[in-house]
């Protein structure tokens, strides 16, 4: 640690100039890192907007200075052509090396610089607003011509939990074979564990592969490019509109974060819904049915022992235990769909959305509570009672294909048996015949006949 201290002091030497010329290129090159980074964040965090007028404002100082973005094109073209000029003249190798990295490096930050002074001109003049929009209907359009990934990829991102997550599904019969895109609505598990194996259920049962729908947080964080890649998208009405008007199927938890960052004086499995209405406005503007769903066995895998607050709308982080026997058996429930045409598309009607809420939560709350009575009586709830069951089911088989091999054998040796006494029977009644032909033939001889 203390070396690398060290090198980097020695790098930044200023007693020849040089340590001035590596301090000036770092400083304009973390600039133009920030730059480049609120240009790259996703639309759908929530830290794009400040990050973008923190940008502006800065930007907007340094393009109101007189000749200050000219005079910093300047210098760095003329730190290009003396690095480059030193690289040559040089005698010393090491410094020859060093001249070349800065002629290099001054060289790309020219060009970066060059680019952004432009982009920044143009995000100055649009407003950042509008930069925001565009962005959003650029994502919109990947939205809509999403791909979902084929279902042996799907299967290999589930792959890890097949070890230790069994699934048992009730009431996939009641999932419309007809076509029709629905809204499906589910209770959101601690920590969310449920979302992929319910994706994957869905994909490989029924061929449908839902649209979920994601906090705008999950986008500020590194798992977001995974879900969009699994074709989770920012839960916005917007976005919801152009799904639904598209035809894809749409999966959303009303619970959102505050179900997944579950506080832990909150019972397992209590919806956490407040007067959340927006899910039944858009199924009532398009007319989507609303499959309600269901989901129980992760909550029950934890004991929680405390909470970290985030400061961010409310949310926690739960601290968590669990054990390797309490590893179990997660279960889904699918009931019947529930129409939404008969509102005629009035979704600002807040009684008709407040009916579909209440309709729904109704619904999964019945399903909630199936799947726990389900899963009170189920022999092989845990991981310990399956593997066991194996194990059991195993050398059942073997034994039983070790008596059927006995009892095979058996029969066979049986029939060996039968054969020879049959052979020994038919040998001596051909000796009975040779002994009785001798026997006539002699008589016969001494008869006179012969």
């Amino acid at each position: 640690m203390i070396e690398s201290i060290k090198n980097i002091a020695t790098f930044v030497d200023c007693s020849d100039g040089t340590g001035m010329i590596d301090a000036f290129l770092i400083g304009i090159n973390i600039f133009n890192a920030f730059v480049l980074f609120t240009h790259l964040h996703p639309v759908e965090s929530p830290l794009k907007k400040p990050f973008m007028n923190a940008k502006i404002r800065f930007v907007s100082k340094v393009h109101s200075t007189p000749f200050f973005v000219s005079f910093a094109l300047a210098v760095l073209l003329s730190i290009t052509t003396y690095s480059g000029i030193q690289y040559n003249v040089s005698p010393s190798p090491e410094n020859n090396q060093g001249m070349l990295i800065r002629a290099i490096v001054a060289a790309y930050t020219f060009a970066i610089t060059s680019l952004f002074v432009k982009l920044s001109n143009q995000t100055i003049k649009l407003s950042v607003d509008r930069i925001l929009e565009m962005e959003r209907e650029a994502a919109r359009h990947d939205i809509v011509h999403f791909q979902p990934p084929s279902k042996s990829i799907m299967k290999a991102a589930v792959a890890p939990y097949k070890p230790f997550l069994a699934i048992e599904s009730t009431g996939m019969e009641r999932i419309p074979d007809n076509g029709t895109p629905h809204l499906f609505v589910s209770n959101h598990s601690l920590y969310g564990l449920e979302m992929p194996l319910l994706l994957n259920q869905l994909y490989q049962t029924k061929g449908i592969f839902p649209r979920g729908l994601a906090d705008h947080f999950h986008f500020a964080t590194p798992n977001g490019p995974v879900l969009r890649a699994f074709g989770a998208v920012d839960g916005t009405r917007d976005n919801v509109d152009s799904l639904m008007k598209a035809g894809y199927d749409v999966l959303v938890y009303p619970g959102g974060g505050h179900e997944v960052l579950k506080h832990s004086s909150v019972p397992r499995y209590e919806l956490l819904w407040k007067q959340r209405v927006g899910f039944a406005r858009c199924a009532i503007k398009h007319g989507y049915p609303i499959l309600p769903c269901a989901c129980v066995g992760t909550e029950d895998m934890f004991d929680s022992v405390g909470d970290i607050p985030t400061g961010y709308r409310g949310y926690v982080i739960p601290i968590s235990i669990t054990t390797p026997c309490r590893v179990q058996k997660v279960y889904f429930w699918f009931g019947d769909p529930i129409p939404t045409k008969q509102y005629n598309g009035d979704f600002t009607n807040d009684d008709f959305a407040r009916e579909v809420r209440d309709k729904t939560k109704a619904a999964i709350e019945a399903g909630i509570s199936e799947l726990q009575e389900k899963q009170r009586v189920d022999p092989e709830r845990y991981i310990v009672d399956q593997y066991a069951s194996k194990i059991r089911n195993l050398f059942s088989s073997t034994s039983k294909e070790e008596s059927k091999s006995k009892a095979n054998e058996a029969e066979a040796n049986a029939e060996d048996e039968g054969e020879k006494v049959k052979t020994h029977q038919k040998t001596f009644f051909v000796c009975i015949g040779h002994a009785w032909s001798f026997r006539s033939l002699f008589c016969m001889q001494f008869s006179g006949y012969v």
